[in-house]
C-alpha cells in the first residue's frame, strides 16, 4: 500500500531544507488519504488537491473553524480563482461528502491532453 502524499510548502526555505518542525496536522493526514491518488498540500488556511501527472490544482478544502466540516472550493477557468462549490453559497460538508462531491461532480474533473 503506498503512502499519502502531502506536502507542507510553507515550511520548506529556499534552500531546501527544513525551516522548523510543526505540529502533527490530523486534517492533512485525513484528506490524503480520503483523497488517494492526489497530492495534498497545505497552504494559506487550506488544503489544495493537485492532479499529481498534470501538476495542477483540482479542488481545495477550507477547513471551517471549530468543526469537522469543510467548504469545498474548485478552479473557476472563467474568473481564474477558486470558487465554492455549490449554487448557495458556503457548504459545510464533512469530509466524506467532500470526497463524494468531487467524485461525482464533472467540473473536478481532470482534463486529459489531446
Amino acid at each position: 500500500m503506498t503512502q499519502p502524499c502531502c506536502r507542507l510548502w510553507r515550511n520548506v526555505d529556499p534552500r531546501g531544507t527544513l525551516a522548523r518542525m510543526s505540529s502533527p496536522d490530523p486534517n492533512l493526514a485525513k484528506i490524503a488519504q480520503a483523497f488517494e491518488g492526489l497530492e495534498v498540500v497545505k497552504a494559506r488556511g487550506g488544503y489544495t488537491l493537485y492532479d499529481r501527472d498534470a501538476d495542477r490544482p483540482v479542488a481545495r478544502l477550507k477547513p471551517i473553524p471549530e468543526t469537522d466540516r469543510f467548504e469545498l472550493l474548485y478552479w473557476s477557468l472563467a474568473k481564474q480563482g477558486w470558487r465554492t462549490f455549490g449554487d448557495f453559497g458556503r457548504l459545510k460538508l464533512t469530509l466524506e461528502r467532500a470526497h463524494e462531491i468531487f467524485h461525482a461532480e464533472p467540473i473536478f474533473r481532470i482534463p486529459t491532453q489531446r
